[in-house]
């Protein structure tokens, strides 16, 4: 997990070199520990970790961070949770269409272009103007329920 969290954090690096944003090492270590993670991280969860590394840190300035990364479109914010996780389709402006498994937490990116462009246009029939797509699926991913299939 070590190197692909590497892995996306130079990603990050890069493609905000690319439109010319800073990627503080605030941003970076953020960015990290979601990555390292592997599920999704509330705000507090992550301000505790950076406490107990740097001292104490606010929760506005974990806030703004992960306000950032969400508007660079490294990280997807979990509605549902108020949790974050990375996003695995960061080089390309997409809507987040996510699955959710309720056993385990894990959380798997479906980019499906189609769904997205449904609902927008179906929302413009009613006079809506989309300005961002955020579908959470809930439900139970393939190794809980092989785990429920043999414990049964």
């Amino acid at each position: 997990m070590e190197a692909e969290a590497a892995n996306i954090v130079d990603r990050a690096a890069r493609i905000c070199a690319r439109r010319g944003e800073r990627f503080t090492p605030l941003r970076r270590r953020i960015l990290e520990l979601i990555a390292a993670a592997g599920r999704p991280v509330g705000a507090y969860e992550l301000k505790d970790q950076l406490g107990a590394e740097r001292g104490p840190v606010a929760p506005p300035t974990v806030y703004r961070t992960l306000d950032f990364l969400d508007g660079q479109g490294l990280i997807h914010r979990i509605h549902s949770k108020n949790a974050y996780v990375v996003c695995a389709q960061a080089e390309a402006a997409h809507s987040a269409e996510l699955l959710i498994c309720r056993a385990c937490g894990r959380v798997a990116e479906l980019p499906c272009k189609a769904l997205e462009q449904h609902l927008i246009d179906h929302a413009a029939t009613l006079g809506f103007a989309v300005e961002a797509v955020c579908v959470e699926v809930a439900g139970i991913c393939s190794d809980c329920r092989d785990k429920a299939a043999t414990a049964a």
